[in-house]
């Protein structure tokens, strides 16, 4: 009686100690899951990066993990969405304003329709429209960048999104 008692008090404090340090990290098997994922997809270290720094990543399987990466590509068409208005209020040349004009319809599509279709997609078990609605925000975002007659503002910005699609479609693709 004395040993099981042992056991059991040794079992509870190994496990005050130990579980608190494995929560919000990702496991060894979720790990294998984003590495195996991302080593379907055209840049994996990116892909890595992004989904192991998401904590709900570690409890996701490949829908949820095409879900972050969908959150992600959401997040960087606002921030470009968000630097192009700030960009507008100052003291342009017409082209650049013109072209920024345009990446402004371009980021708002990618926000109003492709974001929200790709998330619903998803949800509703339809990955065909998600990987769809990736591919078109890569494409819109390389429309961006050639509505500049010289030099883009948004280069880093466009090509950030165009490598964030890519990988969503290929994790979306892996659903068909």
């Amino acid at each position: 009686m004395k040993l099981l008692l042992l056991i059991f008090l040794v079992q509870a404090v190994l496990q005050t100690i130990y579980l608190p340090a494995s929560q919000g990290t990702v496991q060894p098997m979720d790990a294998r899951l984003i590495e195996q994922t991302c080593k379907q997809t055209p840049l994996y270290n990116l892909c890595v990066s992004i989904l192991k720094s998401d904590s709900r990543s570690s409890k996701a399987d490949v829908t949820g993990l095409a879900l972050i990466m969908v959150d992600v590509l959401k997040a960087k068409a606002t921030g470009t969405r968000n630097y192009i208005k700030r960009l507008l209020r100052g003291n342009l040349k017409r082209d650049v304003r013109h072209g920024l004009s345009s990446c402004a319809e371009v980021y708002n599509s990618v926000l109003e329709a492709d974001v929200p279709v790709a998330i619903e997609a998803l949800q509703k078990g339809n990955p065909k429209f998600a990987e769809q609605a990736a591919n078109d925000a890569a494409i819109e975002a390389s429309s961006c960048e050639r509505s500049f007659s010289g030099h883009s503002p948004l280069t880093k910005s466009n090509k950030s999104m165009q490598d964030v699609s890519s990988v969503a479609a290929a994790i979306v693709r892996l659903l068909l």
